[in-house]
């Protein structure tokens, strides 16, 4: 067991917090929706704890996995990920996007393996190239490729969150490796523009014009920013129990997953949603310390990829929540509901274990 004063300890205690606490709230915000669905209440937390279970199990496979090991698969798993994210798109859609792998008794999204595969994909790369990855034809513009590749299967999906959330997990880890930033400045000036024209287009121009202001289109594309900020607001700083929520009785979509801090905020208020919040930081805190710990340069940036996507990933369901960027699909991590996510999260936290014990 963990000694008290490894950071692995505190790793393993805060994920086990937000894992309660998330599995609180999935109960509580999913069983009315559950029951709307014609389940019963408890079928979202029985989802949710198989999901768990799963994940512990990967959790600890990925920790008895020396790091080494899993640059032996770099090409594999790229094409692997590459091959499932051309999938997804010979079955159905599932409210208009194309991001699930349905067998019988199981589904997941190739997306958030392919989070995995690029921060994976990116440590081996910065560690191989080195001092190169300073050159233009050498260094960025193969890696450059090589992640545009899957950023743009997971953007014809569409799913514009995932693909925003690895671009600046990407952007990050090329600039703490070394970067030219005069080619970082270039791909920000190059990439701009093309954003500004995706966002711009089909759903994302509505989601965006009611994220400006929401109140005009409040029956429409508007009406969910407008009840997760009622949810935050009617809160207050003590919030109204758990439990208590109104914004959960069909009136906010999405409860249990990428709106649950709003019902956090509700039912806990702003104290119990700034705790949620320090127990996130104070988990990315300990990643990164793990992560600059290593001489070894691909531990280090394997170990820090998975930090930023986690905490990058956190800080955009907050800012969704609360109004502070337009609506977009990304679950808060370790606590909403979702299985493919959760056991990623599980099996990430799993190598950032490893990564202490490797220092």
């Amino acid at each position: 067991m963990f000694e008290y004063k490894d950071e692995r300890f505190y790793v393993f205690l805060i994920v086990s917090l937000l894992l309660i606490i998330g599995l609180t709230f999935i109960f509580s915000a999913g069983s009315l929706q559950a029951v709307r669905i014609g389940k019963t209440e408890y079928f979202f937390f029985y989802k949710q704890i198989i999901s768990i279970i799963i994940g512990f199990i990967l959790m600890y496979i990925s920790y008895s996995t020396p790091l080494n090991a899993y640059r032996h698969f770099v090409v594999i798993l790229y094409f692997a990920t590459l091959l499932l994210l051309c999938i997804v798109f010979l079955f159905p859609d599932v409210n208009g996007a194309h991001r699930w792998i349905s067998l019988p008794y199981v589904s997941f999204q190739p997306s958030e393996l392919a989070k995995f595969t690029v921060i994976l994909y990116l440590a081996h790369y910065l560690d191989k190239k080195d001092e190169k990855i300073k050159d233009f034809a050498k260094g960025f513009l193969p890696a450059s490729i090589m992640l545009g590749i899957l950023v743009s299967l997971i953007l014809v999906e569409p799913d514009f969150g995932t693909a925003f959330l690895l671009i600046i997990v990407s952007a990050t880890l090329l600039f703490v490796g070394g970067m030219n930033i005069k080619h970082f400045t270039a791909g920000i000036a190059f990439s701009v523009p093309l954003i500004f024209s995706l966002v711009m287009m089909g759903y994302r121009k509505a989601r965006v014009l009611s994220f400006i202001d929401p109140w005009n289109y409040s029956d429409t594309t508007g009406y969910q920013l407008i009840q997760s900020l009622i949810a935050v607001g009617s809160g207050g700083l003590f919030g109204k129990g758990l439990g208590n929520s109104s914004q959960k009785l069909y009136f906010l979509p999405e409860a249990h997953t990428d709106f649950i801090y709003a019902i956090i905020a509700e039912e806990f208020g702003i104290l119990g949603a700034l705790i949620i919040l320090g127990l996130i930081v104070f988990l990315f805190g300990l990643g990164l310390k793990i992560a600059v710990s290593h001489i070894d340069r691909y531990k280090r940036y394997l170990t820090m990829g998975l930090c930023f996507v986690l905490f990058y990933q956190a800080i955009i369901h907050l800012c969704v929540v609360l109004g502070l960027t337009p609506t977009k699909g990304i679950p808060l991590p370790f606590v909403s509901y979702g299985g493919t996510a959760m056991v990623f999260q599980l099996f990430a936290i799993g190598i950032i274990l490893r990564s202490a014990e490797e220092r």
